[in-house]
């Protein structure tokens, strides 16, 4: 008969390490779920904060928006406000001074009229229309005769400087090619190739200033 004896002692030992890794093991699994628990209720913990956090977060962004708006919609309707009154008062200023300029331009006028056109006139007294003279060339002897007039009215130095220093065609050129291009738009192609009016104008002007300024 085999004697057992000495594998007795290693199997109770075997088996008490089994158990003991047993209970091991079960304390472990306790451990480890009741681990598990805890950090469910912590990763809920966790969610329900991040949630509250995100609506605080969404609500201060919303009011914060909220107020933006309306300090952009102030501050527009501040700005539109200033412009509309900027613009009335630019507006009215406008007319104000407006209205001073033409009077003050048609005083001038009227004082030049007075001063220098008169006396021209008077010696400028168109000569009755003589037999054989179409209406057409007296108009356009007229308008002639006007053109050069206005240009003496509104440049009365320029003109006598140019006159006493032989420049006058020199220094009034830019005014005498605007004479020829009212006369050419308002005097007719044939009369204009036949006559020469307006240079008779000019030549009567400078013929007359020369013997009225005096010598120097």
């Amino acid at each position: 008969m085999m004697n057992f004896a000495p594998y007795i002692l290693p199997v109770a030992l075997t088996v008490v390490l089994l158990i003991l890794m047993r209970l091991q093991a079960n304390s472990a699994r306790k451990m480890i779920r009741t681990a598990e628990e805890q950090l469910h209720a912590l990763e809920q913990k966790l969610a329900s904060a991040e949630s509250a956090l995100k609506e605080e977060i969404r609500r201060n962004s919303e009011e914060k928006d909220l107020k933006i708006t309306q300090l952009h919609e102030d501050l527009r309707a501040t700005l539109n406000s200033f412009m509309e009154t900027t613009d009335k008062k630019l507006a009215e200023s406008e007319t104000v001074a407006k209205a001073q300029n033409e009077q003050v331009i048609e005083k001038v006028t009227s004082l030049l009229r007075q001063t220098v056109r008169k006396p021209e006139q008077q010696k400028e007294e168109p000569p009755p229309q003589q037999p054989g003279v179409s209406p057409m060339h007296e108009k356009a002897k007229r308008l002639a005769r006007l053109i050069v007039s206005d240009i003496v009215l509104y440049n009365q130095a320029a003109v006598e400087d140019g006159i006493r220093n032989d420049t006058f065609f020199e220094v009034m050129s830019h005014d005498i090619q605007e004479a020829r291009n009212l006369y050419a738009s308002r005097v007719p192609e044939e009369i204009r190739n036949e006559t020469t009016y307006l240079d008779d104008a000019f030549k009567d002007l400078i013929e007359r200033k020369k013997r009225e300024l005096p010598a120097t």
